[in-house]
């Protein structure tokens, strides 16, 4: 893999921290956390999912403490989220529907770049030739953090109860192997985020969850 490629993944991963960064801070300040509070749960969701990875593929030291860049853009950011927030002063109920709204587009874009950068930070440590083990890699990264997140703030993680949210992130991965067969990178990206996006989005638009069994008591059912 060469320079320009590096630089063009080394951006993504940046974006996407920052979007997980500002996904996490909202949270965090929604429970009602102090500024130290909003801090960790930014940086826990913005490089939750790559120190997951890179236990996986056995990566040592994880990337997020080789290079501590990631974890200085997401405690900026988360920063700079609690900043405008407190700014803002008491949110309105129209506030909290737009937090509702870039919730669902911060998470829904740093789920289709993680899922990306994941894979490639699975084929950079040599394991190309699993196609497994380089979706997982792309799932873990882009769900990861979101996991720890909801785990911190007292939530269920939302992949295990509602929306299509790591069925997107495999069925990116899986596309972006694909394609990656046929084209170079960045098609492969392009084409990998769009089907996660997309996928993302049209399960929230249209309420598609997987299937559910819904367990009533003797005293329901009389």
């Amino acid at each position: 893999m060469n320079a320009h490629f590096d630089v063009i993944v080394t951006i993504l991963e940046l974006i996407g921290t920052a979007v997980f960064a500002a996904s996490g801070a909202l949270t965090a300040i929604k429970r009602y956390f102090d500024l130290f509070g909003v801090i960790i749960i930014g940086v826990t969701t913005a490089v939750g999912g790559g120190i997951m990875r890179d236990i996986v593929i056995g990566s040592h030291p994880v990337a997020a403490f080789r290079d501590p860049l990631a974890m200085g853009v997401a405690a900026a950011v988360s920063l700079a989220v609690f900043v405008a927030v407190a700014m803002k002063g008491d949110l309105s109920i129209r506030a909290f529907r737009l937090y509702d709204t870039a919730m669902l587009l911060l998470d829904t874009v740093g789920l289709g770049i993680f899922t990306v950068t994941g894979i490639t930070a699975a084929m950079r440590s040599g394991v190309s030739d699993n196609a497994f083990l380089l979706v997982f890699s792309g799932v873990i990264t882009g769900v990861g953090g979101g996991v720890l997140r909801d785990i911190f703030v007292n939530k269920k993680p939302e992949i295990f109860v509602s929306n299509i949210y790591a069925c997107a992130s495999a069925t990116g991965a899986a596309a972006f192997l694909i394609a990656y067969g046929r084209m170079s990178f960045m098609p492969s990206c392009i084409i990998s985020l769009a089907i996660t996006f997309s996928l993302r989005l049209v399960s929230v638009k249209f309420g598609w969850n997987l299937p559910k069994i819904q367990i009533r008591s003797k005293s329901e059912r009389a």
